[in-house]
């Protein structure tokens, strides 16, 4: 795509204005590296924490919409407000230091992987979700046109922006599948099709979707409004795709009684990047895009933008990431070489909203690159087959666990009734806001997973809370296994 003008760039940023909203999901997890079910308790300390540290207060009151649940109790979402590009790095920040400040007030870490390198098996996933918006300044939104042709032109260069940002290596024990497992597993992050204007039926109109993996329907009856075409890019309205259109301007439903003004275009499938530089300079890449697009459109008058090998160089980008080779417009193209030319036609559009790229993204370099490999460490594989039974076994030595914050000692002697599971202690580097980066290490026993607790003189003690899970270890003898009643056999 041919470069801007500078002089003639210039005078089109003076005419638009765009806004950026972040949705970024990020995990729970304890000290010992596990998922931690957690996220409505971190939902009631944020907002504690919110009536008594007022700089935050304010911080948030400026860049923060609010804290999402997820379907996973161990994912929470923090979404910002739409900004100007210049602040998405300070409203990150902000929605970052948020979770962790509320989850280290229950002994929690917060912690960036888009799947848990061994708990993710395949879910549950996080991403990161663009929002832009750009519309000319005398004008209240952005036309159905104005969202196809952005929607268009950032799907026309989606596999390079996943081979970009592919940075969830490993998942399903520690396995390592694909440079994005996030987008390999996801049920729902399936590709989007190209986009086209489309005059909607006046009826109603009884659609399939996929909600969260389930096949469900949706009965909608048209309303009429000021926009008579509709940026159509699947024929169902499905938004929990990899790109979509938004607002009342496209067919998504649940968005056709929403405010003119929230016409824009969501990427969807960004995984998580670590460092707040990354996060910040792909979202520059994406905004630079989207502003190149609507230049052509407006210019031009250009909203089409084909790619008959679209489906296969996105797949080509799940697997290898940057090091992917595409085939575009006949020839192949490495993702390398691909990505390197978008940051150089979108340096100029950046550079004059006073930004630049911070992070060795502008050199042709993804976050995976930097990420430590995973060392994974096995012990009693042989039970592994037996995932899920339930057991019953005497500790061979005294046990020390964390339940709510506090180290619990389980006597040597100790019987434990409940379901063998696997367990793992992990190894894990932080950054310097004391947020969890990669897992690189993780070492996986087995356990038994919230365990009735038989002790030998006192009887009975009671069933350990959810989520603890007790590793075995040497010594430890496993007196029953395969089905064992819930209720305490009496000869005991």
């Amino acid at each position: 795509m041919p470069l801007i003008r500078r002089r003639r760039l210039r005078r089109f940023l003076e005419r638009i204005e765009v806004r950026v909203g972040i949705e970024e999901e990020l995990f729970l997890i304890n000290r010992r590296g596990s998922l931690a079910q957690a996220a409505d308790d971190v939902m009631v300390e944020a907002a504690d924490l919110l009536e008594s540290d007022s700089s935050l207060l304010d911080a948030c009151w400026e860049y923060i919409l609010g804290l999402d649940p997820e379907p996973n109790r161990a994912q929470i979402e923090y979404i910002t407000q739409p900004v100007p590009p210049d602040e998405v790095r300070d409203a990150c920040e902000t929605g970052r230091e948020l979770i962790r400040k509320a989850a280290s007030k229950l002994g929690l870490l917060v912690m960036l992987e888009s799947m848990h390198p061994v708990e993710s098996d395949p879910l549950p996933i996080n991403g990161t979700h663009v929002n832009v918006a750009i519309r000319l300044k005398d004008k209240p939104y952005m036309t159905p046109s104005q969202v196809c042709a952005v929607y268009n032109y950032l799907w026309y260069h989606l596999p390079t922006i996943i081979a970009a940002t592919a940075n969830s290596p490993y998942c399903c024990g520690g396995k390592n599948l694909a440079a994005s497992c996030r987008l390999l597993k996801s049920r729902v992050l399936k590709p989007n099709r190209h986009a086209k204007l489309k005059r909607p039926p006046k009826r109603p109109t009884l659609t399939q979707t996929q909600y969260y993996g389930r096949l469900r329907y949706k009965l909608r009856l048209r309303k009429d409004t000021e926009f008579e075409e509709r940026v159509v890019a699947h024929p169902n309205g499905k938004r929990l795709v990899d790109i979509t259109p938004r607002g009342p301007a496209s067919n998504v439903t649940g968005d056709e009684n929403e405010s003119p003004d929230r016409n824009r275009v969501e990427v969807r499938a960004i995984d998580n990047q670590k460092s707040l530089d990354y996060l910040h300079d792909v979202v520059l890449l994406i905004v630079g895009l989207s502003i190149h697009g609507f230049y052509l459109h407006e210019k031009e008058g250009r909203t089409d933008y084909p790619d008959k090998n679209h489906r296969k160089n996105r797949e080509l980008a799940i697997r290898a990431g940057i090091e992917a080779e595409f085939v575009q417009d006949g020839r192949v193209v490495k993702a390398r070489e691909a990505l390197l030319e978008l940051v150089g036609l979108v340096e100029d559009i950046v550079d004059e909203f006073g930004l630049s790229f911070r992070s060795q993204l502008r050199n042709g370099k993804a976050e995976i690159e930097s990420r430590p490999a995973l060392r994974v460490e096995r012990q009693f594989e042989e039970l592994a087959r037996y995932e899920g039974k339930e057991v019953v076994v005497q500790l061979g030595s005294d046990r020390v666990i964390e339940i709510g914050g506090k180290r619990v000692r389980i006597p040597e002697g100790t019987r434990l009734v409940g379901k063998l599971t696997r367990v793992a202690d992990y190894e894990y580097r932080r950054d310097k806001l004391g947020l969890v980066k990669h897992i690189v290490k993780a070492k996986i026993t087995a356990g038994v997973d919230r365990p009735v607790v038989v002790v030998e003189r006192e009887g009975v003690v009671g069933r350990l809370p959810r989520g603890v899970r007790v590793p075995l270890k040497e010594g430890d003898r496993i007196v029953q296994l395969e089905y064992v009643s819930r209720g305490i056999p009496g000869r005991w």
